[in-house]
């Protein structure tokens, strides 16, 4: 009776192991890709910024940190596309929302068979962005405290919300299965 006992038990146990291992499987292959993305900002040495008069100063639009970033297309993950680079101009108007997305003169966007998919994903990440607005502030010499002959700091005599570029890099890939978005 032990034996008849011992048997059905590895019998149930052998069976339970099954359904579940044969459950897992089934799980696995429907499972759904997704990915996560970060984005870089590429260096314009063209950037009217960088020849300011020395009383004038330029302080830059800073991303809101709740920016959402593009996410790697369904139809090109599921048709494993592979890694593509998609390359923008984001233009910040003077309320610090993107009111412009245009092709970046500094670096091509790749061409393929989604490329529009991975535009359109950038395109509607970047539009939702929110930044602090840029500004030009005209600067004045502040005291010097300390009697060094030098002032210590500058003085606001004016400032001006401005439009601002960047031209930011998404690298999509595909890696172990999942859609990501990288800034190389």
């Amino acid at each position: 009776m032990r034996r008849i006992r011992l048997l059905a038990f590895a019998f149930a146990f052998a069976f339970a192991f099954a359904i579940a291992l044969g459950c897992a499987a089934k799980r696995a292959a429907t499972t759904v890709d997704t990915g996560a993305s970060k984005a870089s900002y590429i260096f314009d040495p063209a950037n009217p910024a960088l020849h300011l008069d020395a009383d004038v100063q330029f302080d830059r639009p800073l991303p809101d940190r709740t920016n959402a970033l593009p996410v790697y297309p369904e139809r090109a993950l599921r048709e494993h596309a592979g890694t593509h680079r998609e390359v923008v101009r984001i233009v910040i108007d003077t309320a610090g929302r993107v009111s412009q997305v245009l092709d970046s003169p500094l670096e091509s966007s790749e061409d393929g068979p989604y490329a529009s998919d991975f535009r359109q994903s950038v395109e509607s990440a970047v539009r939702a962005w929110r930044f602090q607005p840029g500004y030009l502030r005209k600067v004045a010499p502040g005291n010097d405290l300390d009697g060094d002959g030098a002032a210590d700091y500058k003085v606001t005599t004016s400032f001006e919300p401005v439009a601002v570029y960047y031209d930011v890099r998404f690298t999509f890939e595909i890696v172990g299965g999942r859609g990501l978005v990288t800034p190389r």
